[in-house]
């Protein structure tokens, strides 16, 4: 257990946790309006080292509300499972804002509450192949980004509460509806969590 914890902060001791403190007094930062393209590009251009990656199936998703949860496995500095619940709040047609929570939780059981706050975009109408006989593939999803703000940390994480980490993800839904669920519809979601602050965006 102590060797992991010290391969933790060693890993994130990459991306510099030093620039991770300095995150906790910038103030004003517009989360929520960050434009997906931009903050994309800085977290391939700046340097940052994955923290870890997110591979979660939608479970339930309600299209009256856009409210829904997504589950799954986490792999990187942190292995284990990740669950999120999630509102998806319109701004346009093909835009989203979101503040959603999500926990992860280690193969030592130690976890991490994240808060996670950002937007997104649909990408309308979706590819589609007309010489298919089975219809489409994609429903509605697109590219998001977001600030991972850790609520709450126990074990070796409780000393990330307060920090912040830059995360880009692709939700789809697919086009076929699933029986039994809320809507009609199930997706995936992939995300990656950069160990870096929220002033790339």
């Amino acid at each position: 257990m102590e060797n992991r914890r010290n391969i933790l902060a060693g890993l994130l001791g990459l991306g510099g946790l030093a620039a991770v403190a300095k995150a906790d007094t910038t103030e004003g930062v517009a989360e929520e309006t960050a434009t997906p393209d931009v903050s994309a590009n800085a977290v391939y251009t700046s340097g940052l080292r994955l923290f870890f990656a997110f591979r979660d199936t939608v479970i339930r998703f309600d299209t009256t509300n856009g409210i829904g949860a997504h589950i799954g496995t986490v792999e990187g500095a942190i292995t284990g499972t990740s669950i999120t619940n999630f509102q998806f709040i319109p701004t346009s047609q093909t835009t989203i804002v979101f503040d959603n929570r999500c926990l992860i939780s280690d193969i030592d059981g130690d976890q991490i509450i994240f808060r996670v706050v950002g937007n997104g975009r649909f990408i309308i109408p979706p590819p589609t192949d007309t010489t298919s006989p089975l219809g489409n593939l994609a429903g509605i999803g697109g590219p998001l980004i977001a600030t991972m703000t850790a609520l709450q940390g126990t074990g070796k994480y409780s000393f990330l509460v307060g920090r912040k980490f830059p995360c880009k993800m692709i939700a789809t839904n697919a086009a076929t509806p699933a029986i039994g669920t809320i809507g009609g519809v199930l997706g995936n979601v992939y995300g990656e969590v950069y160990s870096d602050t929220v002033g790339v965006f």
